[in-house]
């Protein structure tokens, strides 16, 4: 089972519940005897070679556990693989160093690829967790994977996150009426982790001014706000030293980043001036190891995410001492060209942050918190990588294209969608789950477009109302909506009919088909759609209507004259609805071609 998400969402967190609940008895009862959770992060770490039950013992923490007997039943065994998006190493080919003994030592690669592969313990189980990015690399070392996806918080789950964040009930009110109020802000709440920074943003707010600033809007500016409400402490005590210091744990960012580095040994901080540094303190977690008979202490950010946000800061934060701009820029080139080779998903989400840095509102913050001028170089090439991206042939489609559009919505740049969005007239994101902030992102980038006939195919993304209404501000720029196969339901269809009727589309595409649509609205999409001048194609397939239905749609064939093509197979209209529907077509036969599928 593959357990994906974005960052943040709460992946190795579900994990360790998982891991909890067994040992307590509570969950798969009877199923597992013994669960190892592998971490690819600490794995990245190991250079010489071990087998697996070097690992298991390492896992019990006792030299002496019952090896033989754990590995005597391995279906019995749960593997929980956390973390696949963060091994540093490239995957063995399939050909390469095969091994089934569990006794063998190999390189971690290898373990971990033979444990995918189910050449080592084929029997056993496995629960791994990654990125979407990373997802399509996995399926090719995995066999028949079945993938499920952590949503994040549900509105509830988000309520009562907030009232134990705050534990002051007005405190806690305030935040929810300044979340609920501000759309922006309410659609990236459901990331765990981004939930949590915002509470901690808005409670420092909360304790130095009345009201909350509205400057969280993005991923980028949650993390700005953040950074920001950790140094101000004592900015004031160390105005000069502040920039340095930062900008040098932005270095230890950016090198692990690139090196898939996540955990930092002690002379890694000494190498970037962070051993003596406070910010040490504020921005890293101390974690201990076992080494042999001994411990040894290692560093990580307080998340990646935050990690790679601190990496995107290091390629505008100025550096006058000791890098000419040439080195700067060189080096921000040569990212963007590595970017999204295959293997390099770790960089996506930097890639992100940079191009939300890039915003004039974050540069002006930042320019103020630092008192300093932000560097100028990252602007041009990241619109020259946008271009870019957006003349491949063929054209990006699925996570590739949605992750481009998020670097977009992270800039809230709109020149940079006017200057490209023109070569997107096809949008693919089919058969990928989106979240609300998602169809936020996109709505964004159609909303700033230069033409109005984009076709954008989001079948089965499980889109339901609350979807479409994140989707509102570019349906206007779109002229083919597939919104196939989801639960849009009657709530999304009549908020479907009141987009249309308030931005005067020009659709002349729209399915429809399999969104447990029913009789109850049927009038108020039959009278929007009869008032188009541009409806060529309508999918109703797969639903519940019934012959309840018919009336309406025998006026909505008798008034949108542009309708050439209807699609009502698979409901329940009943002969008598049937029949008076192919009568009616008939008649329209008379004056132009039309298709009815019933």
């Amino acid at each position: 089972v593959v357990l994906q998400g974005p960052a943040g969402i709460g992946k190795s967190m579900t994990v360790q519940k998982i891991m909890l609940d067994w040992a307590a008895g509570e969950l798969y009862q009877g199923l597992f005897d013994y669960v190892f959770c592998i971490r690819c992060r600490e794995l990245s770490l190991t250079e010489e070679a071990k087998s697996l039950a070097d690992l298991i013992i390492e896992q019990c923490q006792d030299m002496y556990a019952p090896v033989k007997e754990i590995l005597a039943f391995p279906e019995k065994l749960l593997f929980i693989i956390d973390g696949f998006d963060e091994f540093s190493f490239s995957l063995q080919p399939e050909d390469d160093h095969c091994c089934a003994n569990p006794s063998s030592k190999m390189s971690m690669e290898g373990i971990l690829s033979n444990l995918l592969r189910k050449k080592l313990l084929p029997k056993s189980y496995l629960l791994i967790t990654t990125r979407p990015g990373a997802a399509e690399r996995l399926q090719g070392y995995v066999k028949f994977p079945r993938f499920t996806e952590i949503l994040g918080f549900s509105e509830k789950g988000r309520r009562e996150y907030f009232f134990k964040f705050f534990k002051d009930e007005g405190k806690a009110n305030t935040a929810l009426r300044f979340i609920e109020n501000t759309t922006a802000v309410s659609t990236i709440c459901f990331i765990p982790m981004v939930c949590c920074i915002i509470c901690s943003v808005i409670k420092v707010e909360l304790e130095t001014e009345d009201e909350i600033a509205d400057t969280l809007d993005t991923t980028t500016k949650v993390f700005v706000q953040f950074s920001h409400s950790l140094l101000k402490h004592d900015s004031q005590k160390r105005k000069k030293s502040l920039l340095n210091e930062f900008r040098n744990l932005c270095s230890l960012a950016r090198v692990g980043i690139l090196e898939q580095k996540i955990l930092f040994e002690e002379e890694d901080l000494k190498e970037h001036d962070l051993a003596a540094s406070d910010l040490k303190d504020l921005f890293l977690d101390r974690r201990t190891f076992r080494r042999g008979i001994g411990c040894h202490s290692l560093y990580s950010f307080l998340h990646l995410c935050f990690q790679e946000f601190c990496a995107a800061m290091f390629y505008i934060l100025p550096d006058e001492k000791t890098r000419a701009p040439d080195d700067n820029e060189m080096d921000l080139k040569k990212l963007l060209d590595v970017c999204e080779k295959p293997g390099n998903e770790h960089l996506t989400l930097t890639i992100r942050f940079l191009f939300g840095l890039s915003s004039e509102k974050v540069q002006a913050f930042l320019e103020e918190v630092f008192q300093c001028k932000i560097s100028d170089l990252a602007k041009p090439l990241l619109l020259q990588r946008a271009e870019e991206a957006a003349a491949e042939d063929p054209p990006r489609k699925g996570y590739r294209l949605l992750n481009f559009f998020h670097c977009l919505f992270e800039s809230q740049e709109a020149k940079f969608a006017r200057h490209v969005m023109h070569r997107f007239q096809t949008i693919d994101i089919s058969f990928k789950t989106l979240s609300v902030l998602d169809c936020r992102v996109l709505a964004f980038c159609l909303q700033h477009s230069t033409i109005q006939d984009h076709s954008i195919d989001l079948t089965f993304c499980r889109l339901k109302s609350h979807h479409m209404k994140a989707l509102a501000p570019g349906i206007k720029n779109c002229a083919v909506l597939e919104f196939g196969s989801n639960r849009l339901g009657n709530s999304g269809v009549n908020v479907l009919c009141t987009i249309l009727k308030e931005l005067y589309c020009s659709v002349n595409t729209l399915n429809l088909g399999e969104n447990y649509l029913t009789d109850a609205c049927a009038q108020e999409l039959c009278a929007t759609l009869s008032n188009s001048k541009t409806l060529v194609s309508l999918n109703l397939n797969d639903n519940s209507f019934s012959e309840a239905t018919v009336p309406f749609l025998v006026h909505l064939l008798k008034t949108c004259t542009s309708l050439s093509a209807l699609f009502l197979d698979g409901n329940g209209f009943g002969d008598k609805g049937r029949k008076r529907l192919k009568q009616h077509v008939k008649k329209i036969e008379l004056e132009r071609p039309f298709w009815l599928w019933l």
